[in-house]
């Protein structure tokens, strides 16, 4: 309908066929990916609070960033270089440990790190099913809090009506079996499912602090970046290019002032002292 091929098909054979990404079809891929990055971005940095930041893009795969009287340009960078892809996957437990440390995994299923072994037991990686788990895109909010039987830090969150029906059937049919919740390919936790999540609502522990729970929080609410973002260059521009500025302007206006007092007594000689002194 567009005069279009995003896709070119070409027939090998009865039983097969390839299909190849054409050069417009890339470029609308790029310039989608580089729309959702952007406003995923200026979400993340609203997020934080920051006044009038500047989110342009660049060329055809650039955003560039400018963010007055930032603090921390170091937690920012950590910020915005995070997918923060968030899936919730059962786990495989048909999959022996002795072959997932040599790095096989049961067919439809993959093997997931651990963020902090500390909260498996020492268990450095799990197997997850590739299939039949739950996409973070429909969360409508999350927040930091606390865990009321153990005063940790938290990460809440809440799907709208679809991922909350989707969670809901998931849970159900699941009840006393693990499911890990995968960030950006790495496990913060899997817990075990102990009765059904029918409200959409729940919770991500993950040995946590207030810092990094609330970092999590702004990352899960702003969406998923479509790919990684890389630190290209950063430029840091200190105060001492206003001060400079000002003391300059201050030395223009006195050169002129005194520029004008002396032409004023050169042209009209007597009255234009008069007119210096008034």
């Amino acid at each position: 309908l567009t005069g279009q091929r995003d896709w070119t098909i070409e027939v090998v054979d009865e039983n097969r066929f390839v299909l190849t990404p054409t050069v417009e079809g890339l470029e609308q891929a790029v310039t989608l990916a580089m729309d959702s990055a952007t406003e995923v971005v200026r979400k993340r940095i609203d997020e934080l609070g920051t006044r009038e930041p500047t989110i342009i893009r660049q060329g055809d795969d650039r955003i560039v960033v400018q963010v007055p009287g930032l603090d921390d340009p170091a937690a920012l960078k950590a910020l915005l270089g995070q997918t923060a892809k968030l899936e919730f996957k059962l786990v495989d437990t048909t999959a022996s440990p002795s072959d997932i440390a040599q790095g096989i995994s049961p067919p439809g299923s993959q093997i997931v790190p651990y963020a902090d072994p500390a909260n498996s037991g020492g268990v450095p990686a799990i197997a997850v099913k590739r299939l039949g788990g739950i996409k973070g895109d429909n969360l409508t909010n999350a927040q930091q809090s606390f865990n009321q039987q153990t005063n940790e830090p938290i990460v809440s969150f809440r799907f709208n009506t679809k991922g909350a029906a989707r969670f809901g059937q998931v849970t159900q049919a699941n009840v006393n079996k693990p499911f890990a919740i995968v960030l950006d390919n790495v496990v913060l936790s899997a817990p075990v499912i102990r009765e059904p999540i029918l409200g959409g609502a729940g919770q991500i522990s993950g040995n946590f602090t207030i810092e990094s729970a609330n970092d999590l929080a702004v990352l899960l609410r702003a969406g998923a970046l479509p790919a990684k973002l890389d630190i290209i260059e950063e430029r840091t521009v200190g105060p001492g290019l206003g001060a400079d500025a000002i003391a300059a302007g201050k030395i223009a206006s006195i050169v002129g002032a005194i520029a004008v007092l002396v032409f004023m007594v050169l042209a009209y000689g007597f009255l234009g002292l008069i007119a210096n002194v008034a």
